[in-house]
């Protein structure tokens, strides 16, 4: 899976150089996280009740102490799992397990998703159109010469995919 904010990072970064347009890039990124969102809240639904993780006592009565925590505050919940890395596809899937609506999950992700992708989107917008600034033509030499570089990993990465497939 490609990370949300890598790839609207470049969008951004490339609206601001004017091959794209910004406020499709922020729509697009706004629906992409809100698509995203749901397809793991429903997930998160769908294996609602079934046994998972430790049968310790412990671990039972944490994870009846977090989802209290998500049930009394699900806004609160699902703004902060937004914004803390590592957490938004979980907490998506945890928050799909309590007994949240999926409508009102979904109501709450359109703003989260909008503010999101204004804010990620905007700071690179802004800063991808100070660098090109700051670099002036060499902006395009840099993005090339990264460019190239990325294909040059992706191409090793295959490589050795391939030879792992092979042995």
């Amino acid at each position: 899976m490609i990370e949300g904010e890598g790839i609207l990072i470049l969008a951004a970064t490339l609206s601001a150089q004017g091959a794209l347009d910004p406020v499709r890039v922020w729509l697009a990124a706004a629906a992409g996280a809100w698509l995203g969102h749901l397809f793991w809240f429903t997930a998160g639904r769908a294996i609602r009740g079934r046994r998972f993780g430790p049968s310790s006592q412990s671990f039972k009565a944490r994870v009846a102490q977090v989802t209290r925590l998500v049930e009394a505050r699900p806004v609160t919940a699902i703004f902060l799992l937004q914004y803390l890395y590592g957490l938004r596809l979980v907490g998506a899937v945890a928050l799909g397990l309590t007994d949240l609506s999926l409508l009102r999950f979904a109501a709450y992700q359109i703003v989260n998703c909008l503010l999101w992708a204004t804010g990620v989107g905007g700071t690179a917008y802004l800063l991808g159109g100070l660098a090109s600034k700051i670099f002036h033509g060499w902006f395009k030499w840099i993005w090339m010469g990264a460019s190239a570089a990325l294909v040059v990993l992706l191409l090793r990465f295959v490589d050795r995919l391939v030879d792992r497939i092979k042995t």
